[in-house]
């Protein structure tokens, strides 16, 4: 199996993103490091998507990766956004196109949509996990070809690639249902996103299929950092309620908080409460207990967005935008518990 970025950066014991950046000649990293992560690279037989037999010289396609307040995308998502990066490079590798890559953290739309404007690029993909509907409004003025990945809008003029956020919470409620659960609650973020809103409904409905009642008293807001839906489950759980027999979290890092809030209260997992979250991040089968979850199928929807870009790059229409969205998959491990 040939490297990822992923195992280059547990090699030189630096995060992905740095990885990304020293095999893209891009600021960043010091010339000691980037030296010392191209020279493992090559030790691990690592075949770089941006080598010059691979780019096509007449197109261009730049991914924004944009974390505008970081409490979804954050450290902990490393992984996960790696393998969108990963899956993007497998594209954009087949294409034989010239692949940039460029990070915003914390900050302003119209600066990040500022600083493209002039830049010599036939098309983005933008990682749209923290934007709002009334953000896609500014990125019209790039005047090129965009598409999203990991959110989608409504009414939207642009392509958007995603999870389909509804079908996997189906699959969860689905395998709780299998496994005798009745009173199902619900952990959500307190920060909203197109996926989570998309989350919430596709819990409710699920519900209702299932002929189960959605019990307010069972539905916890969190903060969706770790720190803070630890905090926040705690604070509930302190409140002394009846718990119901197993929670979905809306995302693995707040399955991982809401565990651990649940054992500081004295809640065995599964055997007391049953946990079941949605991503299926790396550290999910090494939690305490290893979470049953939703994957995304995060590659290929890295490597749908750059078939959908290049269509509109070398075919300009005036066709609808689509929304398209790709299921994942139901992952079983010992986080739940048969009634």
């Amino acid at each position: 199996m040939p490297s990822r970025i992923i195992d280059i950066a547990k090699a030189a014991e630096v995060s992905p993103s740095a990885v990304s950046l020293a095999l893209n000649n891009k600021a960043g990293v010091s010339g000691e490091l980037r030296r010392k992560i191209i020279n493992i690279a090559q030790k691990m037989g690592y075949r770089h998507t941006f080598s010059e037999q691979y780019i096509n010289e007449n197109i261009t396609i730049r991914l924004l990766k944009i974390a505008k307040h970081g409490h979804i995308v954050n450290e902990r998502h490393h992984a996960f956004i790696t393998e969108y990066l990963e899956g993007i490079e497998t594209g954009a590798k087949k294409g034989k196109y010239k692949l940039e890559v460029s990070f915003f953290n914390r900050v302003d739309i119209e600066e990040i949509i500022e600083s493209q404007k002039e830049t010599e690029v036939d098309g983005f993909i933008i990682l749209g996990t923290e934007l709002n509907d009334h953000e896609l409004a500014f990125f019209t003025g790039l005047r090129k070809p965009l598409v999203f990945i990991d959110t989608y809008f409504p009414l939207s003029v642009y392509d958007c690639v995603d999870m389909d956020n509804v079908d996997g919470v189906f699959k969860a409620i689905d395998h709780l249902y299998k496994a005798g659960h009745r009173s199902i609650g619900l952990v959500k973020s307190s920060y909203e996103t197109r996926n989570f809103r998309m989350r919430e409904f596709g819990f409710r409905e699920a519900m209702e299929y299932f002929s189960l009642p959605v019990q307010e008293k069972f539905i916890v807001s969190v903060d969706p950092t770790f720190e803070g839906s630890s905090r926040d489950m705690g604070k509930y759980l302190d409140r002394g309620k009846n718990l119901p027999t197993a929670f979905f979290c809306m995302n693995d890092i707040i399955a991982y908080g809401s565990m651990k809030a649940l054992r500081s209260h004295d809640f065995n997992i599964p055997e007391d409460i049953s946990v079941i979250g949605f991503d299926d991040l790396p550290s999910s089968g090494f939690s305490d207990p290893p979470l049953t979850t939703i994957r995304v199928s995060t590659q290929q929807i890295g490597r749908r967005a750059v078939e959908k870009l290049s269509e509109r790059i070398v075919n300009p229409s005036d066709l609808a935008a689509e929304n398209i969205l790709i299921s994942g998959k139901l992952v079983i491990r010992s986080s739940v518990r048969q009634l």
